[in-house]
């Protein structure tokens, strides 16, 4: 061998090397990139659907609730209203009591002189009724009030009694402040699969380069011995 071609090889490997290195720094941020765009476009379609369903649903929910309550009963005994819809409402709405789905929350009010007075509320917290301005509920028409704010899908519905007179208000909310951490908790899985997965390839792409230099070095030894 030259003097010629012992200078160049090194090089040559010098150079490989780098090329490799070069081409594995692109692939990793390429694919960051991509998996990064396509896994939040995904996320924030998902999160659209999955609220537009869960207000649907509400919205359901609560029309079928207040169909069901009788405004007479509210207004003649308000204490034995509360102690029937305290079994029956439960019985309609069910809430799955996990972190990680949409939770449900009701109250039940009677109304009169411009003040609702609590009968029935599933929590403590969360139920923003008696906060409402009444004149942002009831109308002419008494038709249901939509609030959604905070990770929080909440209707009102007024209740009236024969007469057409509001007499009461129900009102239902749907909580999903869960969907925040569990997207990020998917992008995350999905990013680290696929830096795995493009980490894995790398090694595999390499060892072409790799292994001949192994044995390229293991000759050169055993040639001193």
């Amino acid at each position: 061998m030259s003097v010629h071609t012992e200078q160049q090889a090194p090089s040559g490997s010098a150079y490989t090397s780098l090329k490799v290195f070069v081409l594995a720094l692109f692939a990793i941020v390429t694919a960051i990139v991509a998996v990064s765009f396509a896994a939040n476009h995904m996320r924030l379609g998902f999160e659209k659907e999955y609220i537009s369903q869960v207000n649907l649903k509400t919205e359901q929910l609560a029309a079928t609730c207040s169909l069901m309550i009788n405004g007479d009963e509210i207004a003649a005994d308000m204490t034995k209203a509360q102690t029937k819809y305290a079994s029956v409402l439960p019985a309609l709405i069910i809430d799955s009591g996990e972190e990680n789905q949409s939770r449900k929350i009701y109250g039940l009010y009677a109304y009169a002189n411009g003040s609702l007075t609590p009968l029935l509320q599933s929590s403590s917290t969360g139920l923003t009724a008696i906060d409402v301005p009444v004149s942002e509920w009831l109308t002419a028409a008494a038709d249901p009030y939509y609030l959604e704010k905070d990770s929080q899908m909440t209707v009102l519905t007024p209740i009236k009694d024969s007469q057409g007179k509001v007499v009461g208000l129900f009102e239902l909310s749907s909580t999903y402040a869960f969907l925040d951490q569990y997207g990020d908790t998917v992008e995350h899985r999905v990013l680290l699969s696929v830096l795995v997965s493009v980490t894995a390839g790398i090694v595999l792409f390499s060892l072409q380069y790799l292994i001949p230099a192994i044995v390229r070095f293991a000759r050169k030894k055993g040639e001193r011995y």
